[in-house]
């Protein structure tokens, strides 16, 4: 009887761990993407010196985020979040306008990809 009790008690555990996580990437994704879209308004401005100040912001957020997601997420998915950052940099510092607009997107679709993998339903539990 006690053996059933915790492993009860365990699955309850996993369980919540489990919301837990998942609210966590949740409001991550949309703080990213709101961040996205204003960085996406600085570029298409021209603004370059906010945008650049943003971009290291949101890659600084980024990069503290992907160290708590590892045990849970894909490294693959946070990598190519991660190298297309870096892109932007790159595009920002030589004031590539679609180019940068381009890779923002990308970034926003990664983030949505990763959003629908990880949120708890049946189509993803099977």
């Amino acid at each position: 009887m006690k053996l059933w009790i915790a492993l009860f008690l365990l699955i309850v555990v996993i369980f919540i761990s489990g919301i837990f996580v998942e609210r966590s990437i949740l409001k991550t994704t949309d703080t990213l993407s709101h961040e996205l879209d204003l960085l996406q308004q600085h570029v298409k401005a021209e603004r370059w010196q906010e945008a650049r100040k943003l971009c290291g912001e949101i890659e600084r957020f980024w990069s503290r985020q992907k160290h708590i997601w590892a045990p849970f997420i894909h490294n693959h998915e946070l990598d190519t979040i991660a190298a297309t950052f870096t892109r932007i940099v790159t595009l920002l510092e030589n004031e590539e306008k679609s180019d940068t607009l381009v890779e923002i997107a990308v970034v926003k679709v990664l983030l949505v990809q990763l959003h629908h993998q990880e949120i708890l339903t049946l189509q993803n539990i099977f």
